[in-house]
């Protein structure tokens, strides 16, 4: 019901805002739909191709995997994060090859960088010093994770959502002929499902966080350009937030002025776009660890550069 005490072309305006806020977070969660769907064929094709599985296997929990995970995690899109956090889920990577997708990961803050005039020139600064944490975190954080990953190699008869896998309905429909397409759905069916319950999953956080930042961002802003050194453990809290935004309002921060270099990397670091809605799915412990151990990764960062970069020339 509307206050009478508001005037109408208030409530027009703010039910407006109300709508772009929804839409963006639409948008955003839109992005992940082709990884999402992505990664649940694979899935899927891995749970239930022997030769497949193990390739992938030996390539994402072979002793490179950090390295791998630091070169893909560069690519300017959240997306890869997204695939590599339900990769973990389903137990097909360790936990420091996960932080390395997570530390390398930069979301939407190259793009603002490289086309910003006054940024361009520190590209390779942030680039480098994040690839090089990720990999130097993930062999580190590696030697400590003694979970035995999935290496088993034979099929297995429920797949991620615990339903029958195509092999296994094939097996029991052997006598029975299918044609093409009744294949093609058995083996697509799951992966789509999943892709959409997920998607609409994402969608509720982002659209919770966005209303947040919306209404939050200028005293955040304000309150950040005060605290000086303290921006280097308050930003990774911002990078904790799993949406897109914030990878851009800590970029838009540093084009600004408002924060320092130091506390751009602290935060991006701690940084993993929508990640860390798919991790917290499933309710483990561990999954507080990671949570805690980006922040202490940002936090460290941040304070180091922060004493190492006025010595280099860099601000």
């Amino acid at each position: 019901m509307i206050d009478a005490n508001v005037p109408l072309h208030n409530v027009f305006v703010l039910r407006e805002n109300m709508w772009e806020v929804i839409l963006d977070s639409l948008k955003d969660s839109a992005i992940a739909l082709p990884f999402l769907l992505v990664i649940y064929l694979l899935i899927e094709f891995l749970e239930s191709n022997e030769r497949a599985k193990n390739k992938t296997v030996k390539l994402l929990n072979g002793k490179f995997a950090p390295l791998v995970a630091s070169g893909v995690g560069l690519i300017p899109q959240c997306g890869f994060s997204v695939m590599a956090t339900d990769l973990y889920c389903q137990n097909y990577l360790k936990t420091g090859t996960l932080i390395a997708f997570f530390v390398a990961t930069s979301d939407e803050a190259l793009p603002i960088l490289l086309t910003n005039a006054k940024t361009v020139k520190i590209v390779w600064v942030v680039v480098l010093i994040k690839a090089v944490y990720a990999i130097l975190l993930g062999f580190v954080i590696n030697l400590f994770d003694k979970r035995k990953l999935d290496t088993q190699c034979n099929i297995v008869s429920k797949g991620c959502c615990r339903h029958p896998l195509s092999a296994e309905q094939e097996e029991h429909h052997q006598h029975d002929e299918q044609t093409k397409g009744q294949k093609f759905w058995n083996f697509v069916k799951h992966p789509l499902l999943h892709t959409f319950k997920i998607f609409l999953y994402i969608f509720v956080i982002n659209t919770i966080f966005a209303f947040l930042l919306y209404y939050a961002e200028q005293p955040i802003l304000q309150f950040t350009a005060k605290i000086g050194f303290w921006q280097n453990l308050i930003l990774p809290l911002i990078g904790l937030i799993p949406n897109c935004a914030s990878s851009v309002i800590i970029t838009g921060m540093y084009t600004e002025g408002i924060i320092s270099l130091s506390a751009m990397l602290a935060g991006l670091v701690a940084n993993s776009g929508i990640a860390l809605v798919i991790l917290f799915r499933q309710k483990k412990w561990r999954n507080f660890a990671i949570l805690g151990g980006l922040y202490l990764a940002g936090a460290v960062l941040g304070v180091v550069c922060y004493f190492l970069f006025p010595a280099v020339g860099l601000a």
